[in-house]
Formats: C-alpha cells, sequence, structure tokens
C-alpha cells in the first residue's frame, strides 16, 4: 500500500478521533468518579473500515485457562480490533503443545504442581480468532532463555539443558543472571537452528495468520559494561572465519564483530521466512522493533529498515512507547520516511497513557499502516498478575476500552 509520508494531513479519520478524544476524556472522569455511561458514543450498527489495522497485543501473563483465552479473543473482537498478537513463547518456552520445549511456568500460576494446562491455548486461540473474525498472530520472543536470579523447574528447558547457548563475554564468564533476560547466543548455528525449528513446528501445526518476531535483536539489557558478548571460543573463531580478522581489540575489529552479529541476526529472520512461506505462503512474518531504525541498527543490532525493505519481512511494529507525542510523531515519521511504501504500523504503549493520549497517539498514526496497542491487560480485565486489581485501576481500563470501542467502530470514508 502506497500513501503519503506526511503526518500532519487532515482526514475525516482525524475529525472523528478529536471528536472521540474530547469524549474519552469526558468518559474517563465520569468512570473514575462511579459515574455510568448510558451506552456507547456512536451507533452500533456504525461500520468499522476494513483496511485499518488495528492490533493489539496478548501477552502470555495475559491467561492461564481456556475461558481466559476465549475471553481475550472476543474481548478484542467486540472492540474492533482487526489483529491479535498472541504470544506464545516466552524465555525457550511453549503456551502451545510442543515437542521442542516445555510448557511456560506462567500457566501453572494457579497451580504450582502442575505440569500440563490441560488444554491447548494456541488451539484455542486460533479457532476463536477464525470463529470471530479477527486475524491471530502467533507471537514469539526469539532470543530470550530466561528472566530472574532462579531457575526453571523443568529440566528439559534449555537454560538448564544447553548452558553453552548463554552469551558469554571476552573474559569467559556466562551472562549473570539478574532481572533480565539471559539470552541465547545469536551466532550460535545450534541456536539458530533450534528457533527455526520453533518456528516451523508452529506454522506448520497452527492455522495461524501471522507470525511475529519479538526480541529479535542483540538484547544488551543488563549486560556489564565494557564486555564484549558473544565472545566465547568457538563464537570468535566464527567471527575470524566470517571476516577475516585476527583480533577483537581495534575499533575497528569491535565494529566488525557487532556488524558481524547483525548479520546472524538477519540470517534467522531470512531462515525463518523461508521455512515459514514455504509452509503457509500467505502468512504474514512481523517483528516488533526498536523506535527508529538507526537505533534498532546501531544500539540493538537489528537491521529492521533493510528487512523491511528488501522484504525479509512483511512488516514491521516500531515499539513507540512514549508519553511525548512530539517525541511519538518524530520516531514514527523517521520510520514512514524510510519506509518506501512497506507497511509501518506504530506499537502504541497505551499503558503509559490516560485513554484521551492513547487516542491522540492513534490519530497521528493515520498515515502509518494501522496501529498495534500495547497491550491487552491495560485495557480488559485479565489473568495477569501484574496488572493492578484497585477500583482507580479497574476504572481505568473501562475506560481506555470504552473509548476504544468507540473509535475503532466509527466509519470512515477517504
Amino acid at each position: 500500500m502506497h500513501r503519503s509520508n506526511t503526518l500532519a494531513a487532515p482526514s475525516p479519520l482525524a475529525i472523528v478521533l478529536s471528536i472521540a478524544i474530547v469524549l474519552a476524556g469526558i468518559l474517563a472522569a465520569a468512570t473514575i468518579q462511579g459515574c455510568s455511561s448510558s451506552g456507547p458514543f456512536l451507533a452500533d450498527s456504525a461500520e468499522k473500515r476494513d483496511d485499518i489495522m488495528r492490533g493489539i497485543w496478548v501477552t502470555r501473563w495475559d491467561y492461564r485457562t481456556a475461558v481466559d483465552v476465549e475471553k481475550a479473543i472476543d474481548d478484542a473482537a467486540a472492540t474492533g480490533f482487526t489483529d491479535v498478537y498472541w504470544q506464545v513463547r516466552g524465555q525457550a518456552d511453549a503456551y502451545y503443545r510442543s515437542s521442542l520445549e516445555p510448557w511456560g511456568e506462567d500457566l501453572f500460576r494457579d497451580r504450582p504442581d502442575a505440569t500440563d494446562p490441560g488444554f491447548d491455548p494456541l488451539a484455542v486461540a486460533v479457532a476463536r480468532a477464525k470463529q470471530r473474525g479477527v486475524r491471530l498472530h502467533a507471537w514469539i520472543n526469539v532470543y530470550p532463555l530466561w528472566k530472574g536470579k532462579g531457575q526453571p523447574k523443568d529440566s528439559r528447558h534449555a537454560f538448564l539443558r544447553r548452558p553453552d547457548w548463554r552469551l558469554t563475554d571476552d573474559h569467559n564468564q556466562p551472562q549473570p543472571q539478574t532481572d533480565q533476560y539471559v539470552v541465547a547466543n545469536p551466532t550460535d548455528p545450534t541456536v539458530q537452528a533450534h528457533i527455526a525449528a520453533v518456528c516451523r513446528d508452529i506454522v506448520s501445526r497452527y492455522a495461524i495468520d501471522g507470525l511475529h518476531l519479538d526480541y529479535v535483536r542483540f538484547v544488551n539489557d543488563g549486560l556489564p559494561e565494557g564486555r564484549i558478548y558473544p565472545a566465547d571460543s568457538a563464537s570468535i573463531t566464527r567471527f575470524y572465519e566470517a571476516t577475516g580478522r585476527r583480533s577483537l581489540v581495534s575499533i575497528e575489529d569491535k565494529a566488525a564483530h557487532a556488524a558481524w552479529v547483525r548479520d546472524e541476526i538477519t540470517t534467522l529472520v531470512e531462515r525463518i521466512r523461508r521455512d515459514s512461506k514455504r509452509i503457509r505462503p500467505r502468512l504474514e512474518l512481523s517483528a516488533a522493533v526498536w523506535r527508529t531504525p538507526n537505533l534498532a541498527k546501531e544500539a540493538v543490532l537489528q537491521d529492521s529498515e533493510a528487512w523491511l525493505r528488501e522484504g525479509t519481512v512483511d512488516r514491521v511494529l516500531p515499539m513507540i512507547y512514549t508519553e511525548s507525542n512530539a517525541d511519538y510523531v518524530r520516531d514514527l515519521q523517521l520510520w514512514l520516511d524510510t519506509a518506501r511504501g512497506n507497511p509501518v504500523t506504530p506499537g502504541i504503549g497505551a499503558y503509559k497513557h490516560q485513554a484521551t493520549q492513547t487516542l491522540e497517539q492513534i490519530r497521528l498514526s493515520e498515515q502509518a499502516d494501522g496501529y498495534c496497542l500495547f497491550a491487552y491487560a491495560t485495557i480488559f480485565e485479565s489473568a495477569n498478575p501484574f496488572e493492578k486489581k484497585d477500583a482507580t485501576s479497574v476504572a481505568m481500563r473501562e475506560a481506555r476500552r470504552r473509548a476504544l470501542e468507540a473509535v475503532q467502530r466509527v466509519p470512515v470514508r477517504n
């Protein structure tokens, strides 16, 4: 889809959203004060504009039962979302039936001794999405192995079974366990083969509409400063063979090392695309990417601008999670300027906003290819243990839901 890359031009959608922003403010105030609304802002018969992608991320923490899964899909459909990004892999684990990785432990928060949830969350989500006319994208965290200072319970988990997969620095020390993700070495061929196998398994067994890659970057959160990763002997040997260099000392050496890691990440994305399209030619491959093209490439070694330009992915979702509308416009414009007509769908951090600001950032996304909100539990009641359950928080979620429902049910004409 080719369109102007200028954010400022007004349109019917902008006018509708401007009205809705005012109404959302009124609704939020009324809801928090304990007042009720007599009905939706606009008529129930209003048609949705189907060519606008209205996405929402549903995390692995948001569901534990089949009822939770169906509720999440129903909530998304009823509120006018067209696409659900459904998390099925968090940290080398599975939120679907898998012979490759163990069940995700968050499914068992209410039953710590359980080893099987008794249902297949992804199968339920796919079936419900088909019933409700919503596109479902299986969302995987690519490189994370584990999070926190504890240990997985299941001995089959890769964190325990494959310690050689962990990032190791130039002092031969593995990445320390902190409150951040411990991640797999993106240059290890066996890591790449395993992740590719996980993706093939999902795409071949589930009738998903899309495969969504997250944490498909060099995850440097929590890495000690001044250390080089990956710098274990096997990785350094591969680096030397790939580049012809013989040291990792100079500025040029380190820049070449970063470029090599970046290329290895791209190699995996290309492999996933080839495999996925061979199985499901119409499947959409998308990636959650850093907030600007340059930061993505240089800070986290994610060459996502090239992925989009060269067709390695079908869509990028820049995570522009900010309370500043000016920053949001600036970062989105950088993506639109480099997209060359390819789909850019900004991720909006609804968890940071009042309903009015979320609607304003939706309005500011008008020249993009839709938008995607992070995340479900910020808008709907869920099993997510990290969302507050006090009356004010519940009221804010309801205000967001009502405001979004009104906007996403509005007919728009170009």
